[in-house]
């Protein structure tokens, strides 16, 4: 399991959520986080002086609260705030912080930082930060590539076109997130986001023409940093056996395991003469389809089936 310092959350969000230190700028290099619990779950929130997060918000309503206690309330307060360690305490909005608590965060050598941007934003931008770094992850080879909306990761050997057809998709108005190596993480029980790492950002390789750059080609709107997975496509060489029956009805759709969430799996035949581009195409369409509770190979048997009933009654 990952860490992260108090440093880490300061420096990735300080542009934008406006962040500046209060006190005790000497505690950047301290984790806020290094267990084996959700991070989403009861790391960061509002003051909670009954189930207190590791990183406590403190914005308006919350300093409307404090200043409404009587001064023994208000110690006692704040001294309960910190008397449960809190790894942060980020007082948002750019609200005068009390005294009291900038005293006790000094007694306490507690990181104090103020925000400009309100409660909630500090709260979800944090949140989904330290689910995105601290959740599972793996490295798959393969080209990760957003169609008509859809996450999709095309897998197969080293040298069948992967690139290629990425290529074709991105000429036709689609978006790529990565090339060659994803990352995956886990960010919630039944969803994988894929990014690319950094150093292979914007780049694609296609064999032939060498290493090209996506965004000075295409533009921005080329690429998205991250996605979804949603479905894998996989690429095999065309064998001669003929296809099943069952594959010639629903394209025998499977689902590989990744990061135990389980992903629809489609393989696509390759051979020359096929555009794979428009097949993808019509593959993410259906994949939506049959989401929405439609399913084409089902539709068909039943209108046979009624056909061979009206045929029998005749």
């Amino acid at each position: 399991m990952s860490t992260i310092t108090v440093n880490d959350i300061f420096n990735s969000h300080c542009d934008k959520l406006k962040l500046k230190w209060i006190c005790n700028q000497q505690t950047a290099g301290q984790t806020v986080i290094h267990t084996e619990q959700h991070p989403t779950i009861f790391f960061i929130g509002f003051l909670n002086l009954v189930r207190p997060n590791q990183i406590q918000v403190i914005g308006r309503k919350e300093i409307e609260y404090l200043n409404q206690l009587g001064k023994n309330s208000l110690n006692d307060a704040i001294e309960h705030l910190f008397a449960a360690k809190p790894s942060m305490v980020i007082v948002a909005r750019n609200i005068k912080v009390p005294d009291e608590i900038i005293k006790l965060a000094e007694k306490t050598n507690t990181a104090l930082i103020q925000a400009a941007s309100n409660g909630n934003q500090v709260i979800e931008l944090i949140q989904f930060y330290l689910a995105d770094n601290l959740s599972e992850y793996i490295s798959l080879h393969g080209v990760f590539i957003e169609v008509l909306g859809v996450g999709v990761l095309l897998s197969g050997d080293s040298g069948i076109g992967k690139s290629e057809l990425a290529l074709e998709l991105v000429s036709r108005g689609n978006r790529l997130i990565a090339d060659d190596i994803i990352d995956f993480r886990k960010i919630a029980p039944d969803t994988v986001s894929g990014t690319c790492p950094s150093i292979l950002k914007d780049f694609i390789e296609v064999r032939g023409l060498g290493i090209l750059n996506i965004r000075a080609m295409f533009g921005d709107n080329a690429l998205i940093n991250r996605k979804k997975l949603s479905l894998i496509i996989h690429l095999q060489v065309l064998k001669n056996a003929p296809p099943t029956a069952v594959d010639r009805l629903d394209g025998g759709q499977k689902h590989r395991t990744i990061l135990d969430v389980e992903i629809p799996e489609i393989t696509l035949p390759v051979a020359a003469g096929r555009s794979l581009a428009v097949i993808v195409e019509a593959a993410v369409r259906n994949h939506v389809l049959i989401i929405n509770g439609y399913t084409a190979s089902e539709d068909f048997i039943q209108r046979q089936q009624q056909y061979i009933d009206n045929k029998t009654e005749q």
